[in-house]
């Protein structure tokens, strides 16, 4: 069959049969993407290339909706920051416009009953990931990979499980968000977390199937989905009033909001480890890093941070991950997204013309990184939240912010890669 196999049993992504016409886009989008073919890692992006619209993110928001309309429960929603510079797109404003206020005042007007910015999870994934990334490298426990990607860790799982050691143990921030609104959060408001929903707001169809990993998570829905519930309920967006994201978990870093383009995790987590080892700000670079930014599906560098010097790579698409396997070894930190441009380009995102797609994507890290240098806080360190977050919570109650991974798939000897071997036996 000329097209990608979707199971019955995939959380992230369904075929309306009926719309189909077995054109083959999809296959050719998954061979070019992540070079293999029906064997999903839910990345999503045949959804966008998709010329009918017969695939679709597995819809979740009527739960969401039901949920709101059941005055039992605390129903509270993250945004993911990639959302925010692509809602637009469905409501007539220049691509990449960055409306995050605009997209808060939606959410309060749909009847959410909290509307969090999910940088305060990225900060925490920050936080984490920065002080893991020191640690390993003083025991040359090297490279590390990023962990944010949940189709990028089920790559790894599938297809070269012997590197699982060298993923990052760190939650996405996603999880990491869940779990803080299951715990922190419920306790600083005293709700039951049982009677809380949590909604994750995400560019992503991946993301569905990392929450049945999580489970703090309630739901996830993805910017096409809410711009569904947005019509469906008849709010005029384009007229909606600017409104703040709510305290506790609300505003995060400049650093937790580059997270939704390709190489903001890499830049943002430099920016930490810097401070941490050094006790002062970073150099002006670590704020303008232009060996990594773009949407280049391979960038490098290296780094000084003082106490030792890093090569980092940065990736997106995982076809640039087989690509480049066997030189993978000689970095100390590699960021890897399974979407081109990041999260920006996610398989959850609005549908635009498929030819201009790139110009979409373009225009949306564009204004990402505007926002980031108007904010005061670009450091994760720095957020006030954050600090509080770890002073009266955290580090007294012990929330699991890490994980660990399972290999999904039966190999032979030959099968199984590492990039470990020669690191190991020094």
């Amino acid at each position: 069959m000329n097209r990608v196999e979707v199971k019955n049993e995939n959380v992230c992504l369904k075929r309306i049969e009926e719309k189909c016409i077995n054109c083959g886009m999809c296959l050719k989008t998954c061979k070019q993407n992540n070079d293999f073919e029906n064997d999903c890692i839910n990345c999503g992006q045949c959804i966008l290339t998709c010329p009918t619209g017969a695939l679709v993110p597995n819809y979740d928001y009527h739960k969401v909706l039901n949920y709101i309309k059941d005055t039992d429960y605390t129903v509270v929603v993250f945004v993911a920051p990639a959302v925010r510079v692509a809602i637009g797109d469905a409501f007539g404003f220049e691509p990449g416009s960055f409306l995050e206020e605009k997209l808060v005042s939606a959410l309060k007007e749909i009847g959410f009953d909290y509307v969090f910015d999910a940088t305060f999870g990225a900060d925490l994934t920050i936080m984490e990931e920065a002080n893991e990334l020191i640690e390993r490298k003083r025991q040359n426990k090297v490279p590390m990979f990023t962990s944010c990607c949940p189709s990028w860790v089920l790559y790894a799982e599938k297809y070269y499980p012997n590197i699982l050691n060298n993923i990052s143990t760190c939650k996405s921030p996603i999880a990491m968000q869940g779990a803080m609104i299951k715990t922190y959060f419920a306790d600083m408001y005293s709700i039951d977390k049982d009677k809380i929903k949590a909604v994750s707001l995400t560019p992503c169809i991946s993301k569905k199937y990392e929450r049945t990993l999580y489970p703090d998570t309630d739901i996830v829905i993805t910017t096409n989905e809410l711009i569904l519930m947005i019509k469906e309920l008849g709010i005029n967006f384009n007229e909606l009033e600017n409104k703040k994201f709510d305290k506790l978990l609300g505003k995060g870093s400049g650093g937790g909001l580059i997270f939704g383009v390709s190489g903001g995790v890499m830049e943002s987590i430099l920016r930490t480890a810097y401070y941490m080892i050094n006790k002062e700000k970073a150099p002006a670079k670590f704020y303008s890093f232009n060996e990594i930014r773009g949407e280049h599906d391979f960038k490098e560098a290296e780094v000084d941070l003082k106490e030792f010097k890093i090569k980092i790579a940065v990736i997106s698409k995982l076809t640039n991950v087989k690509k480049n396997f066997a030189k993978l070894k000689s970095y100390d930190f590699i960021e890897v997204m399974s979407c081109p441009g990041g999260c920006i380009g996610g398989g959850g995102q609005p549908l635009v013309s498929i030819k201009d797609l790139p110009e979409f994507r373009k225009k949306r890290i564009e204004n990402m990184y505007v926002d980031d240098s108007k904010l005061l806080i670009k450091e994760s360190y720095m957020n006030p939240e954050i600090q509080d977050a770890y002073d009266y919570y955290i580090n007294k109650k012990n929330v699991e912010l890490h994980t660990k991974y399972i290999v999904t798939k039966n190999f032979t000897n030959n099968d199984k890669i590492s990039i470990m071997d020669d690191r190991e036996e020094k």
